[in-house]
Protein backbone atom coordinates (compact mmCIF):
# COMPACT_ATOMS: atom_id res chain seq x y z
CA UNK A 1 0.00 0.00 0.00
CA UNK A 2 1.62 3.83 -0.85
CA UNK A 3 2.12 5.77 1.69
CA UNK A 4 -0.41 8.44 1.03
CA UNK A 5 -3.13 5.57 0.74
CA UNK A 6 -2.14 4.97 4.26
CA UNK A 7 -3.21 8.50 5.39
CA UNK A 8 -5.82 8.52 3.15
CA UNK A 9 -7.15 5.50 5.51
CA UNK A 10 -6.02 7.45 8.47
CA UNK A 11 -7.86 10.29 8.23
CA UNK A 12 -11.04 8.56 7.21
CA UNK A 13 -10.64 6.21 10.54
CA UNK A 14 -10.50 9.41 12.45
CA UNK A 15 -13.49 11.64 10.08
CA UNK A 16 -10.45 14.15 9.15
CA UNK A 17 -10.92 13.82 5.46
CA UNK A 18 -12.33 16.65 4.36
CA UNK A 19 -11.31 16.58 0.61
CA UNK A 20 -9.62 14.26 -1.92
CA UNK A 21 -9.93 16.10 -5.46
CA UNK A 22 -7.58 16.47 -8.83
CA UNK A 23 -7.30 20.11 -10.02
CA UNK A 24 -9.34 21.21 -13.29
CA UNK A 25 -7.03 23.97 -13.55
CA UNK A 26 -3.55 25.27 -11.72
CA UNK A 27 -1.06 27.47 -12.43
CA UNK A 28 1.95 28.54 -10.24
CA UNK A 29 -0.40 30.33 -7.25
CA UNK A 30 -3.96 28.65 -7.55
CA UNK A 31 -5.76 25.54 -8.62
CA UNK A 32 -9.20 24.93 -9.22
CA UNK A 33 -11.10 21.54 -8.86
CA UNK A 34 -14.66 20.63 -8.58
CA UNK A 35 -14.17 19.07 -5.24
CA UNK A 36 -13.96 22.47 -3.79
CA UNK A 37 -17.86 22.93 -3.75
CA UNK A 38 -17.65 24.80 -0.15
CA UNK A 39 -20.11 27.82 -0.41
CA UNK A 40 -18.51 29.99 1.90
CA UNK A 41 -14.99 32.41 1.16
CA UNK A 42 -13.82 32.13 4.34
CA UNK A 43 -14.15 27.84 4.24
CA UNK A 44 -11.11 26.91 2.64
CA UNK A 45 -8.85 29.91 4.24
CA UNK A 46 -5.86 28.67 6.12
CA UNK A 47 -6.65 24.96 5.08
CA UNK A 48 -3.72 23.23 4.07
CA UNK A 49 -3.61 21.01 0.76
CA UNK A 50 -1.11 18.38 -0.33
CA UNK A 51 -0.88 17.18 -3.51
CA UNK A 52 0.52 13.32 -3.73
CA UNK A 53 0.20 11.67 -7.09
CA UNK A 54 0.89 13.84 -10.81
CA UNK A 55 2.54 17.00 -11.78
CA UNK A 56 3.59 18.82 -7.90
CA UNK A 57 3.17 15.51 -5.90
CA UNK A 58 4.95 15.77 -2.35
CA UNK A 59 3.81 19.63 -2.17
CA UNK A 60 1.26 20.88 0.85
CA UNK A 61 0.42 24.07 0.53
CA UNK A 62 -1.87 26.93 2.38
CA UNK A 63 -4.88 28.10 1.19
CA UNK A 64 -5.00 31.90 1.24
CA UNK A 65 -8.10 32.93 -0.30
CA UNK A 66 -10.90 31.03 -1.86
CA UNK A 67 -13.79 31.83 -4.60
CA UNK A 68 -16.81 29.23 -4.10
CA UNK A 69 -18.27 30.69 -7.77
CA UNK A 70 -15.42 29.43 -9.68
CA UNK A 71 -14.23 26.83 -7.06
CA UNK A 72 -10.91 28.88 -7.22
CA UNK A 73 -8.22 28.54 -4.40
CA UNK A 74 -4.81 30.74 -3.53
CA UNK A 75 -2.36 28.95 -2.30
CA UNK A 76 1.04 30.51 -0.59
CA UNK A 77 3.75 29.68 -1.09
CA UNK A 78 3.52 29.29 -5.13
CA UNK A 79 4.16 26.06 -6.51
CA UNK A 80 7.54 24.89 -7.48
CA UNK A 81 5.99 22.63 -10.01
CA UNK A 82 2.51 23.75 -11.34
CA UNK A 83 -0.27 20.26 -10.75
CA UNK A 84 -1.54 18.92 -13.43
CA UNK A 85 -4.77 17.24 -14.42
CA UNK A 86 -3.28 14.15 -13.54
CA UNK A 87 -2.46 14.85 -9.84
CA UNK A 88 -4.35 14.39 -6.43
CA UNK A 89 -4.77 16.24 -3.54
CA UNK A 90 -6.33 15.90 -0.10
CA UNK A 91 -7.31 18.23 2.71
CA UNK A 92 -7.85 17.31 6.49
CA UNK A 93 -9.92 18.90 8.84
CA UNK A 94 -7.81 18.72 12.10
CA UNK A 95 -4.26 18.11 11.00
CA UNK A 96 -1.97 18.80 7.74
CA UNK A 97 0.10 16.09 5.95
CA UNK A 98 3.04 16.57 8.51
CA UNK A 99 0.97 15.07 11.73
CA UNK A 100 0.08 12.20 9.63
CA UNK A 101 3.65 12.01 8.64
CA UNK A 102 4.99 12.10 11.72
CA UNK A 103 2.59 9.75 13.18
CA UNK A 104 3.23 7.02 10.51
CA UNK A 105 7.01 7.11 11.22
CA UNK A 106 6.47 6.33 14.98
CA UNK A 107 3.93 3.39 13.95
CA UNK A 108 7.01 2.52 11.67
CA UNK A 109 9.51 2.72 13.99
CA UNK A 110 7.38 0.49 16.64
CA UNK A 111 6.52 -1.92 14.11
CA UNK A 112 10.46 -2.53 13.50
CA UNK A 113 10.67 -3.28 16.83
CA UNK A 114 8.18 -6.07 17.29
CA UNK A 115 8.43 -7.24 13.69
CA UNK A 116 11.16 -9.18 11.36
CA UNK A 117 11.06 -10.61 8.12
CA UNK A 118 12.13 -13.80 7.30
CA UNK A 119 14.96 -13.05 4.57
CA UNK A 120 17.37 -15.01 2.42
CA UNK A 121 20.47 -13.60 0.93
CA UNK A 122 23.26 -15.47 -1.03
CA UNK A 123 27.02 -15.29 -0.49
CA UNK A 124 29.56 -16.31 -3.29
CA UNK A 125 32.17 -18.71 -1.71
CA UNK A 126 35.73 -17.77 -2.28
CA UNK A 127 38.81 -19.97 -1.89
CA UNK A 128 40.79 -19.23 1.38
CA UNK A 129 38.72 -16.52 2.47
CA UNK A 130 37.15 -17.06 5.71
CA UNK A 131 35.52 -14.12 6.43
CA UNK A 132 32.31 -12.38 4.60
CA UNK A 133 29.85 -9.23 5.47
CA UNK A 134 27.06 -10.02 6.67
CA UNK A 135 24.41 -8.83 4.13
CA UNK A 136 22.53 -5.71 4.64
CA UNK A 137 19.86 -5.68 6.94
CA UNK A 138 19.96 -9.09 8.97
CA UNK A 139 19.05 -8.73 12.37
CA UNK A 140 19.40 -12.19 13.12
CA UNK A 141 21.29 -15.36 11.31
CA UNK A 142 19.91 -18.59 11.97
CA UNK A 143 21.41 -20.84 8.88
CA UNK A 144 23.88 -20.84 6.56
CA UNK A 145 23.13 -23.22 3.27
CA UNK A 146 25.60 -24.65 1.54
CA UNK A 147 24.27 -24.67 -2.45
CA UNK A 148 25.40 -25.54 -5.94
CA UNK A 149 26.51 -23.44 -8.34
CA UNK A 150 25.20 -22.75 -11.80
CA UNK A 151 22.56 -25.27 -12.18
CA UNK A 152 24.16 -27.88 -10.63
CA UNK A 153 21.56 -30.65 -9.30
CA UNK A 154 21.30 -31.02 -5.80
CA UNK A 155 21.00 -34.79 -6.14
CA UNK A 156 23.75 -35.09 -8.31
CA UNK A 157 26.32 -33.11 -6.27
CA UNK A 158 28.72 -34.88 -3.48
CA UNK A 159 29.18 -31.85 -1.91
CA UNK A 160 26.28 -30.81 -1.13
CA UNK A 161 24.74 -34.14 -0.04
CA UNK A 162 27.14 -34.08 2.90
CA UNK A 163 27.51 -30.91 3.49
CA UNK A 164 24.32 -28.64 3.21
CA UNK A 165 23.25 -26.88 6.44
CA UNK A 166 26.63 -25.64 7.97
CA UNK A 167 26.29 -26.84 11.20
CA UNK A 168 26.72 -23.44 13.71
CA UNK A 169 29.57 -24.67 15.29
CA UNK A 170 31.45 -23.85 11.80
CA UNK A 171 30.83 -20.23 11.82
CA UNK A 172 30.23 -17.00 13.60
CA UNK A 173 29.10 -13.46 13.60
CA UNK A 174 31.99 -10.86 14.65
CA UNK A 175 32.49 -7.40 14.41
CA UNK A 176 35.47 -6.06 12.62
CA UNK A 177 37.28 -3.16 12.67
CA UNK A 178 35.31 -1.10 10.22
CA UNK A 179 32.40 -1.04 12.81
CA UNK A 180 30.30 -3.61 10.47
CA UNK A 181 29.93 -7.07 11.35
CA UNK A 182 31.11 -10.14 9.15
CA UNK A 183 30.11 -14.07 9.03
CA UNK A 184 33.79 -15.57 10.25
CA UNK A 185 34.33 -19.32 9.27
CA UNK A 186 36.19 -21.37 11.31
CA UNK A 187 39.42 -23.15 9.35
CA UNK A 188 39.53 -25.78 11.71
CA UNK A 189 36.40 -26.70 11.07
CA UNK A 190 35.66 -26.08 7.76
CA UNK A 191 38.23 -26.49 4.80
CA UNK A 192 36.73 -23.55 2.25
CA UNK A 193 39.32 -24.74 -0.59
CA UNK A 194 36.76 -27.57 -0.98
CA UNK A 195 33.86 -25.86 -1.56
CA UNK A 196 35.13 -22.85 -3.36
CA UNK A 197 32.63 -21.56 -6.61
CA UNK A 198 29.76 -22.70 -4.28
CA UNK A 199 27.34 -20.48 -2.99
CA UNK A 200 25.76 -20.11 0.61
CA UNK A 201 21.99 -18.92 1.10
CA UNK A 202 21.96 -16.80 4.58
CA UNK A 203 19.02 -16.96 6.25
CA UNK A 204 17.46 -15.29 8.84
CA UNK A 205 15.60 -11.85 9.89
CA UNK A 206 15.71 -8.52 8.64
CA UNK A 207 13.50 -5.50 10.15
CA UNK A 208 11.06 -3.81 7.90
CA UNK A 209 11.64 -1.78 5.11
CA UNK A 210 9.56 1.00 4.50
CA UNK A 211 11.56 2.80 2.13
CA UNK A 212 9.85 4.40 -0.95
CA UNK A 213 6.74 4.32 -0.72
CA UNK A 214 5.26 1.16 0.32
CA UNK A 215 4.23 -0.82 2.68
CA UNK A 216 3.55 -4.37 3.05
CA UNK A 217 -0.24 -5.72 3.61
CA UNK A 218 0.47 -7.69 6.48
CA UNK A 219 1.58 -4.47 8.49
CA UNK A 220 -0.20 -1.86 7.03
CA UNK A 221 -3.26 -2.54 9.26
CA UNK A 222 -0.92 -2.43 12.43
CA UNK A 223 -0.03 1.21 11.27
CA UNK A 224 -2.71 2.58 10.05
CA UNK A 225 -4.53 2.44 13.37
CA UNK A 226 -1.44 2.75 15.35
CA UNK A 227 -1.12 6.27 13.91
CA UNK A 228 -5.25 7.03 14.43
CA UNK A 229 -4.45 5.95 17.88
CA UNK A 230 -1.38 8.46 18.41
CA UNK A 231 -3.47 11.55 16.37
CA UNK A 232 -6.00 10.61 18.72
CA UNK A 233 -4.28 10.60 21.69
CA UNK A 234 -3.26 14.89 20.87
CA UNK A 235 -7.05 15.93 20.91
CA UNK A 236 -7.84 13.37 24.13
CA UNK A 237 -8.83 16.13 25.97
CA UNK A 238 -11.01 18.03 23.79
CA UNK A 239 -13.97 15.98 24.42
CA UNK A 240 -15.74 12.59 25.13
CA UNK A 241 -15.41 11.78 21.01
CA UNK A 242 -11.65 11.85 20.73
CA UNK A 243 -10.99 9.75 24.04
CA UNK A 244 -13.35 6.99 22.71
CA UNK A 245 -11.24 7.17 19.49
CA UNK A 246 -7.76 6.79 21.40
CA UNK A 247 -9.19 3.72 23.24
CA UNK A 248 -10.72 2.42 20.36
CA UNK A 249 -7.70 2.37 18.08
CA UNK A 250 -5.52 1.63 20.96
CA UNK A 251 -7.29 -2.14 21.65
CA UNK A 252 -7.17 -2.33 18.03
CA UNK A 253 -3.42 -2.00 17.79
CA UNK A 254 -2.92 -4.30 21.21
CA UNK A 255 -4.98 -7.41 19.36
CA UNK A 256 -3.17 -6.39 15.96
CA UNK A 257 0.27 -6.69 17.73
CA UNK A 258 0.14 -10.95 18.47
CA UNK A 259 -0.44 -11.14 14.24
CA UNK A 260 2.96 -9.21 13.38
CA UNK A 261 4.81 -9.63 16.83
CA UNK A 262 7.87 -12.02 15.47
CA UNK A 263 10.14 -14.49 18.07
CA UNK A 264 14.08 -13.49 17.47
CA UNK A 265 15.80 -16.45 16.57
CA UNK A 266 19.83 -17.17 15.22
CA UNK A 267 22.70 -15.82 16.22
CA UNK A 268 21.97 -11.65 16.72
CA UNK A 269 24.18 -9.70 14.23
CA UNK A 270 25.50 -6.69 16.56
CA UNK A 271 24.69 -8.07 19.63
Amino acid sequence: MANISVYESIARNLGDLMIKGTPTNATATAFESNALIHPLTDQLKGREVYFFTGGGAGQARTITAFTPGSNHAVVDPQFSTVPSSNSQFLMFSHWVGEDYENAMNRAMGKTKLIHLNESVATLALVATQYEYLVPSGFEYISNLNLVPSGNTDYGNDDEVNRIFELPPRYWNVLPNAKGSYVIAFDPRKINLDTVKDKWINVVGQTKPDFAGTIISEELQEYIINHASMLLASQRIGENKEWSEKFRLFKDIVKDLEIYIHSNKYGRRVGG
